[in-house]
């Protein structure tokens, strides 16, 4: 096969499939000024390169010396090669790893004129002096260091392409399902913001009752702050239960046990039925609280795109979108999809931040 043997071919896929990421992740990096870890597949290696470097050192055997030819062969073999390879992974995941929009001279985003000269320069210097340096580093293998070092190599690759590829055709349902859960979605965000509210309401009626019932105390005397209490144990089981059963029967049910007990043991004391007041305006928020984390919870999956089966998306899926911030697609859900892995990818950098501290 064009003077190597098949073991030689398999080293160099592996081998250009790992220089291509290393390419790729470094200019990236650069461009955007944070480290990337590009590619489809979450290894350090990026396949397009591989086929692509393979497929050049192919058809340029014998021709190593002609860079025209060479820069012809880059300039249109890696231009179709981005544009099948694009094709398919927009026909099959919905989406595509690059996006050439932006670039004058663009076929729909897949391919654009600076991007081809850039693949024909590339098929130049590889040809004349990457390959050079590849092709030396198998020659003196022994059939033994093939079998060890591919057989290692290309079991760590195939296990990452194929949950690549799982991870990827769970992007393309959970696309599907986000479009289907938007209206869910703003329901629960309007019900969370009126929850927000509801608590606050509660915490700040508290706050002034004990500045209230500490003023009466002093003015009053200990005879008029116990009618006091009494009476607001009874606004409290009246507003708080009607408050609450909009919320969950759970909720309800407590604030308005709470709320009795407050008020059968008013006439004990002041101090005891303050306490008492205190407990169920605790046990209110408490409930109120319980309930906006589940509400924020769901809300969350939502975002994710996924469903009581499926729930959040699996780290392997985030960083997919994560690693690939240029990656685009025609499905309406797909921008809100990345900003929430991106939102997830924030949050644990603060937590890992605090907990270094």
């Amino acid at each position: 096969m064009r003077g190597y043997t098949i073991l030689q071919w398999l080293t160099f896929f592996m081998l250009y499939c790992i220089l291509g990421w290393c390419f790729e992740s470094s200019y990236c990096s650069l461009k955007s000024g944070h480290l990337q870890n590009r590619g489809f597949c979450h290894g350090p290696w990026i396949p397009l390169y591989g086929v692509g470097s393979c497929l050049l050192v192919f058809f340029a055997h014998g021709h190593e010396g002609h860079l025209l030819y060479l820069f012809l062969l880059g300039f249109f073999g890696g231009t179709a090669l981005e544009l099948i390879t694009g094709l398919l992974m927009n026909h099959i995941f919905h989406m595509r790893w690059w996006d050439y929009s932006q670039n004058p001279l663009n076929f729909r985003g897949y391919i654009c004129f600076f991007a081809s000269i850039g693949w024909g320069l590339m098929a130049i210097f590889l040809m004349q002096v990457v390959h050079k340096f590849v092709s030396s580093i198998p020659a003196d293998w022994s059939y033994l260091t093939f079998v060890v070092i591919d057989t290692m190599l290309y079991t760590l690759f195939v296990e990452d392409v194929v949950f690549s590829v799982i991870a990827a055709l769970e992007l393309r349902e959970r696309l599907g399902r986000l479009a289907r859960n938007s209206e869910e979605i703003q329901n629960l965000r309007r019900s969370i913001g009126e929850l927000y509210d509801r608590i606050g309401e509660a915490k700040q009626e508290w706050e002034q009752g004990a500045e209230e019932l500490r003023n009466v105390q002093q003015k009053e005397g200990n005879v008029a702050a116990v009618k006091y209490v009494m009476e607001s144990g009874v606004s409290l089981a009246k507003n708080t239960v009607s408050q609450a059963a909009s919320n969950t029967i759970s909720t309800a049910s407590l604030a308005a046990d709470t709320a009795k007990g407050a008020v059968g043991q008013a006439a004990s004391s002041v101090k005891e039925s303050a306490g008492n007041l205190k407990e169920s305006a605790g046990a209110l928020l408490k409930g109120l609280l319980k309930d906006k984390e589940r509400m924020e919870e769901e809300l969350a999956v939502l975002e994710d795109g996924g469903n009581a089966e499926s729930g959040k998306m699996h780290w392997w899926t985030k960083t997919m979108l994560r690693n690939n911030p240029d990656a685009v697609s025609r499905e309406a859900g797909f921008i809100a999809l990345k900003e929430a892995a991106l939102k997830g990818q924030k949050k644990e950098r603060r937590t890992g931040t605090k907990s270094k501290k």
